[in-house]
């Protein structure tokens, strides 16, 4: 179990290289403040959740890391569409336009990491208390799932993908260029789809699901769905 749950850390650290040299070869190989400061962030972050939650669960981790799994077709095509998008050709298009961004660090880009900070403890929140949330949508049949209700999840029912939400808006901000943004979008409008598909799969599929749904109302942002 750990040997697993130590290959999808690898696999997490490698993402993260892999989209920081991305962002390099399109920049030209150049750094600015701005985004060294926010590249800084993503390394640290990636390496403290996953002491934190290899410390705690090791097989939460493990799940995570499973590739071929019985999720759904719709879940496979969203999902690798999403790992492309938020892992590797943001950054790189974020890299063509660093010449476009401002040069300074004003208001914009401090708001931007504060919900990088913000979009990281959400997440990491989700998988500290809920040891079923794998990589993938699916009803885990093979490993007994039941519905976790407690920390972020008495509040809204996706927690994980609430943090891709602000983490969208944040990358925006850091970046402040037209094509990261609208990248950005995307990966937003790709996580709603994936909510609604996955809340609706919980509720036809995942005894107690039902429930769940009808005391915690709003699937991402509280008052609003």
């Amino acid at each position: 179990m750990r040997k697993k749950a130590n290959l999808y850390i690898l696999r997490v650290l490698a993402q993260r290289v892999i989209g920081i040299l991305l962002f390099l070869f399109g920049a030209g190989w150049a750094l600015s403040v701005r985004s060294m400061t926010y590249f800084a962030m993503y390394l640290v972050f990636a390496v403290v959740a996953m002491a934190l939650v290899h410390s705690a669960s090791p097989e939460t981790l493990a799940a995570r890391g499973r590739i071929a799994t019985n999720s759904p077709v719709w879940d496979k095509v969203i999902l690798g569409l999403y790992w492309i998008l938020a892992y590797f050709a943001i950054y790189l298009i974020a890299g063509l336009e660093a010449s476009a961004a401002p040069s300074s660090a004003g208001w914009i880009f401090g708001v931007g990491i504060a919900l990088q900070v913000l979009a990281f403890l959400l997440s990491l929140w989700a998988v500290r208390v809920n040891p079923f949330l794998e990589s993938t949508s699916r009803v885990q049949k093979d490993r007994c799932q039941s519905v976790c209700s407690c920390g972020p999840y008495s509040t809204i029912r996706h927690p994980t993908y609430a943090a891709i939400l602000i983490w969208c808006v944040g990358v925006s901000m850091v970046f402040e260029t037209k094509y990261t943004a609208i990248t950005a979008l995307v990966i937003a409008v790709i996580t709603v789809i994936r909510t609604a598909l996955e809340d609706r799969m919980l509720i036809k599929d995942l005894l107690g699901y039902e429930d769940y749904a009808k005391q915690v109302r709003f699937r991402l942002i509280p008052y609003i769905w």
